[in-house]
């Protein structure tokens, strides 16, 4: 009686046949697609032909995130908010479609662009983020976004549909580096001009940072 006493109070041991799952990956930057409830993170990137700097914060099921972004090509600036909300996730995928609304500020610089021209803009963005989960320390990411600057002050426009992907690895509990290639389509709509269709790319390296 004693011995079957001690081995029902004894914990049972994990069947070997059910592998364990593995520990969640951080990030903070891009992935994972959505934040947690109750989850911040701040990140920053260096890149071309941008730098940007953004805040993110999870809840039940959507995300709150806010950007600076400078085009150091154009000479324009864009601050933003939005959210995205977690439309699918299983063991180590989520996808979030994402949603922002912000401003854009054009310097019209055409030192590297002929056809680049003076504007203030509204600027909405639609997107979506599939973060994938391959190691203890890493997630591969894949994005999509349409942002497009609809100019206030003059008969012009800006649309840059792009399509990338990258990696986010864990360096510890709290900090991440990420690394994001863009390419696309970028069409721009000078006053009195017709529209330009032309290569739209960019490079994005940074960190991010979790504080929950």
């Amino acid at each position: 009686m004693l011995a079957l006493a001690l081995l029902v109070t004894l914990p049972l041991a994990a069947d070997p046949a059910q592998p364990a799952s593995p520990p969640p990956v951080a990030g903070a930057a891009v992935a994972p697609a959505a934040l947690g409830a109750g989850s911040i993170g701040f990140w920053g990137t260096l890149g071309a032909p941008d730098v940007a700097i953004g805040y993110r914060q999870g809840f039940s099921l959507l995300e709150f995130e806010a950007q600076a972004r400078f085009n150091y090509l154009e000479l324009s600036a864009v601050a933003e908010a939005g959210v995205r909300f977690l439309a699918w996730k299983a063991d180590r995928a989520m996808l979030a479609p994402t949603f922002s609304l912000g401003l854009k500020v054009n310097s019209g610089s055409r030192a590297f662009d002929p056809y680049n021209f003076a504007y203030v803009a509204l600027r909405p963005r639609l997107g979506v983020v599939l973060s994938l989960r391959v190691s203890e320390v890493a997630q591969v990411i894949a994005t999509a976004e349409v942002p497009w600057a609809i100019a206030l002050n003059v008969t012009g426009y800006q649309i840059t549909p792009t399509v990338g992907g990258g990696a986010e690895f864990q360096l510890n509990s709290k900090l991440s580096l990420v690394a994001v290639g863009l390419i696309g389509v970028d069409v721009i709509k000078e006053p009195l001009g017709t529209p330009i269709a032309r290569l739209a790319w960019g490079l994005r390296l940074g960190v991010g940072y979790r504080v929950f």
